[in-house]
């Protein structure tokens, strides 16, 4: 081949390669998110079917009626505990926006109080010093008085869309339910139909693909699930003993934050506990504390039971992720790119990315021939 001729080649593979990074990254996740009743109802169907089989030994039902109601008790079971959970979630979110003003001006008042105390420390040090630290808690003021500020404007902003998403959002749970007890009843069907048309080679390989790929991404993804409605539960109780309005809600909040690499409860929980010692306010300093500790502990337990080598990746390449997803998404991209690297590092793995790795190692061979032969030409002459 000739240079230019290898050139092309290359380049139109990079295309291609380019054309399904942006399909994986872009098209994918909006067309899961488009059908997202028929992707939570085949989930719930995975969930349910275990169940379902486990009670069908159980409980002597006629086989004809006997499915039919386990699968409906089943999912309606799912269902409704989502259901409540969400409706807990909602109910939380609805008090906070009603009594958002008086919450706005408490925050305020504490923060005041808090500036108070701290300039009344600050007092002993040097003016300069004194003069770089004001400067710092006026600055934190101003964030905070526009954070919470910003969050009454958007609460307001998109109470439209929110309720027209509260709508949507009930269809789709309605599709939902419909959906997985369909996959449950066509579950046979849908299998013999796989197992007919589907050749051996290519169940081989999705077997492989979704044991090593998608097996792993599920059981860390579920360990973190675990994780992080124990950590909920514990901020949950904890907060009410500490007297906190919308502990619900805060405990959610919270135990999401928790999921992200590098951030931890400790990023919301120590500095509220600062806050509340330098405000007076001991007792609940103490409880968070107590808290975090306990949040702590139970998370260095359980992560290495639930998780164990799962993510399969390295420390470094870890960092490398969590940094590259903060740069292009914030905290979700965080998330994200460490999942997406696990998910491209198992492809890598199972040997997916032989075929191109070969191809531009032997177009980069034939350069170099190339290069060599156009050289020995030139001394000739």
């Amino acid at each position: 081949m000739k240079r230019w001729e290898i050139y092309l080649d290359m380049m139109m593979e990079l295309l291609v390669i380019a054309a399904g990074v942006v399909l994986l990254i872009f098209v994918v996740p909006r067309c899961l998110g488009f059908l997202w009743p028929f992707v939570a109802g085949w989930i719930i169907a995975m969930i349910a079917h275990p169940v379902i089989e486990y009670l069908e030994k159980k409980i002597r039902l006629p086989k004809k009626f006997g499915s039919v109601i386990l699968i409906v008790a089943v999912v309606t079971a799912i269902i409704a505990l989502f259901y409540f959970l969400i409706r807990g979630i909602v109910t939380q979110v609805l008090l906070f926006v009603q009594g958002f003003p008086d919450f706005q001006k408490d925050v305020m008042d504490q923060f005041e109080f808090f500036r108070q105390k701290i300039e009344a420390v600050l007092m002993i040090l040097p003016p300069a010093v004194q003069n770089q630290l004001d400067h710092v808690v006026q600055a934190v003021g101003s964030g905070i008085a526009s954070l919470v500020s910003g969050i009454g404007n958007y609460g307001v902003s998109h109470a439209g869309s929110m309720a027209k998403g509260m709508t949507n959002g009930l269809i789709g749970v309605v599709v939902m339910f419909f959906s997985s007890y369909m996959f449950l009843i066509d579950r046979e069907k849908i299998i013999k139909w796989y197992r007919k048309s589907v050749p051996e080679v290519v169940k081989h390989k999705i077997n492989i693909f979704l044991h090593n790929t998608l097996g792993v991404l599920g059981s860390y993804c579920l360990a973190q699930l675990k994780i992080m409605f124990i950590i909920i539960l514990i901020l949950w109780i904890g907060f009410k003993i500490a007297g906190i309005s919308y502990a619900f809600l805060f405990a959610i909040l919270i135990g999401i934050v928790d999921i992200f690499p590098i951030l931890g409860t400790g990023t919301v929980i120590i500095p509220w506990a600062v806050f509340c010692i330098v405000t007076g306010n001991i007792t609940r300093a103490v409880i968070l504390l107590i808290v975090y500790a306990v949040c702590l502990i139970l998370k260095q337990v359980l992560q290495p039971k639930m998780m164990g080598d799962s993510m399969g990746i390295s420390a470094l390449t870890t960092i490398f992720l969590i940094y590259v997803g903060w740069k292009i998404g914030g905290l979700g991209g965080m998330l994200l790119a460490l999942i997406f690297g696990m998910f491209i590092i198992n492809l890598y793995r199972l040997g997916i990315f032989d075929r191109k790795i070969n191809f531009f190692r032997r177009r980069i061979e034939m350069l170099t021939i190339n290069s060599e032969t156009e050289e020995k030409e030139k001394e000739k002459e």
